[in-house]
């Protein structure tokens, strides 16, 4: 049962942001609701105040990819990135993440900017962004300000956003020529489960097949969305095959921290990292070279 509380819906950015300034940590913020919602009916949270953000024009539009990259706005939902041209074209990875997340009514209503937000280490749209160098744009009594993806999480479910901020647009670069991405989720049943682990391969190639640019990002296997830097470095110059993506596996594994926990042990996730990195990176690849789907 949901307990009382008042529903302010903003029309524009600066009203929103005016409000969740105002009553801050009474109240909580509503995008598509898939979680907030949710966490209100079971008692978890009981906010005095929800604000529907869903009427400030700002955040809303539709993805647009041009000369400088790709920007997508906070309340795009996770159904409308899957059916965008543009992220199957380019940012193959970002498509397998949306199209994984919980159920189809989830991402018709769930956003990517709470997807973001709700910093959850499983997050499937969250190891894509980290691998496509995304940036992000927040607005709050400050103004405008850009933050770099690897430095929005500050630990499990809190993000860098200050009091009063709001995340409203996401910023990718165009991608490099021969260049392929891929996520792989792997979870204790194929839909409407949180990650045990996700891995994410974003590789670029020369024109003489070596590898010019390597991003490989790792969710639920640390308390925030990682980058394997380690792997990323021992892959640039070489000729991808099945030995050096095992070698990479193995020095992501070990850059990983995952924690152990009621639904896979620590030892099981770095047993994972080695296990799907080599064929999701082998997916990357295959798509830089215009093979793979």
């Amino acid at each position: 049962m949901l307990m009382p509380f008042e529903l302010l819906s903003p029309v524009n950015l600066n009203e929103a942001v005016q409000i969740i300034s105002e009553f801050g940590d009474e109240c909580k913020i509503m995008a598509g609701g898939t979680d907030v919602l949710v966490a209100m009916h079971a008692g978890s949270i009981s906010p005095n105040y929800v604000v529907d953000i869903k009427g400030a024009k700002e955040l809303l539009g539709k993805p647009v990819f041009g000369r400088n990259g790709f920007t997508i706005p906070a309340l795009a939902t996770h159904d409308e990135l899957e059916h965008t041209p543009e992220v199957k074209k380019y940012y193959a990875a970002l498509l397998d993440g949306v199209s994984c997340v919980g159920s189809i009514q989830t991402r018709m209503r769930g956003t990517i900017g709470g997807n973001i937000c709700n910093a959850l280490p499983s997050g499937d749209t969250l190891g894509p962004l980290l691998a496509f160098d995304a940036m992000l744009s927040v607005y709050g009594p400050g103004g405008w300000r850009e933050l770099p993806f690897e430095a929005f999480f500050i630990a499990a479910k809190k993000t860098a956003l200050e009091p009063g901020e709001l995340l409203c647009h996401i910023n990718m670069p165009s991608p490099p020529q021969r260049f392929g991405s891929a996520y792989a989720k792997f979870g204790r049943r194929k839909g409407m489960d949180l990650a045990l682990l996700g891995v994410t391969a974003a590789l670029g190639l020369d024109e003489n097949g070596y590898i010019n640019r390597a991003r490989i990002a790792l969710t639920t296997a640390a308390p925030t969305p990682i980058r394997a830097k380690s792997a990323e470095e021992y892959l640039l110059g070489k000729l991808p095959g099945d030995d050096t993506l095992k070698e990479a596996a193995k020095l992501a594994s070990n850059e990983a921290k995952p924690r152990s926990s009621w639904r896979a042990p620590a030892w099981y996730r770095h047993r994972l990292i080695e296990t799907l990195l080599p064929g999701t990176a082998k997916l990357a690849l295959e798509r830089a070279n215009g093979k793979g789907v």
